[in-house]
């Protein structure tokens, strides 16, 4: 058996392959928002409130970060999720080891679910090693006091050195991989990671359409990453994403990067935390009740100057 001993940090180039417009001039959302947005229009306008220490409180909408290192301080980085009210973690263990039983147990007294966090895009043209991890998740769940709530895939065929040359069949196979976890493992809750540009129409069991279509519509959830410094191009590259979902009862987070070398407007390092806690309290408000926000990732997070 392949084993896997580390889990990586993936940072998604967002600027190689956007096929849709990032760039609000009128810094207003696109008018398709207003199909998705419940909220009175003062509410919406009203730009100058006073940063919040931590996003606000909003039973609607669930709020998430990926932790990618077990080595972290689990009650410093728990907490640290608590303050900021966090509802969910996506936590990368491979081989389920007793940081994740100590992260369970701990994260359950907060009511903060926790998933675990997988990803590798080798499963893209060899799945052996990604059915046996999930063969390790079903025992550990039969038997564990505290459960994880589903698993977390962050599989980038972008990542493959010769994307540009291949792009139709690694989406293929990105679309498949979805589609087969879903008809093998039907008890499991399966979320996934995808970019905001998966616009390529995509042939697959004789229907053509955009390829994001396929995978929501296969997956239990979809995090989009939406990397971008404003509540509304956060929400405009995602837009078309959250009217397929919302159409089809499916479930879409937004998500927001602390840490980027690919320029200012992808993340907030250079802006600092209160700077996106007030954005992303604005994009609470354009999104719809039972959508979510993700944050990546909870050290680079917690690192973030005020």
């Amino acid at each position: 058996m392949f084993i896997i001993t580390s889990c990586k940090f993936n940072l998604v180039s967002i600027t190689d392959n956007p096929t849709k417009n990032d760039i609000i001039e009128d810094n207003n959302p696109a008018s398709s928002s207003d199909e998705i947005d419940n909220t009175p229009t003062n509410e919406k306008t009203n730009n100058t409130e006073e940063n919040n220490d931590t996003i606000e409180e909003n039973k609607r909408n669930s709020l998430g970060t990926w932790w990618w290192s077990k080595s972290l301080d689990i009650d410093d980085y728990l907490g640290f999720a608590k303050e900021n009210l966090v509802t969910e973690i996506y936590f990368c263990d491979y081989h389920i080891t007793e940081a994740s039983k100590a992260l369970l147990e701990k994260a359950s007294k907060e009511n903060i679910k926790v998933y675990l966090l997988l990803g590798e895009k080798e499963w893209l043209n060899d799945r052996t090693n990604l059915d046996s991890l999930i063969t390790n998740y079903i025992t550990y769940q039969e038997t564990a006091s505290y459960k994880f709530s589903g698993i977390h895939l962050d599989v980038e065929p972008h990542q493959f050195s010769d994307f540009k040359d291949n792009r139709k069949d690694y989406l293929y196979k990105l679309i498949n991989l979805v589609k087969t976890n879903k008809e093998k493992y039907s008890d499991i809750e399966f979320s996934y990671d995808i970019p905001f540009w998966l616009d390529d129409e995509i042939e697959y069991q004789n229907e053509t359409k955009a390829c994001y279509k396929h995978i929501i519509d296969f997956a239990d959830r979809v995090f989009i990453m939406s990397y971008r410094d404003k509540a509304d191009k956060i929400l405009n590259v995602s837009i078309d994403e959250i009217n397929y979902a919302k159409e089809h009862k499916k479930i879409v987070f937004l998500s927001a990067e602390t840490y980027s070398t690919e320029g200012d407007n992808v993340s907030f390092m250079e802006e600092g935390k209160l700077y996106m806690i007030n954005e992303l309290n604005q994009l609470r408000k354009l999104i719809p009740n039972d959508f979510g926000i993700a944050v990546h990732n909870i050290k680079s997070w917690k690192e973030l100057k005020d």
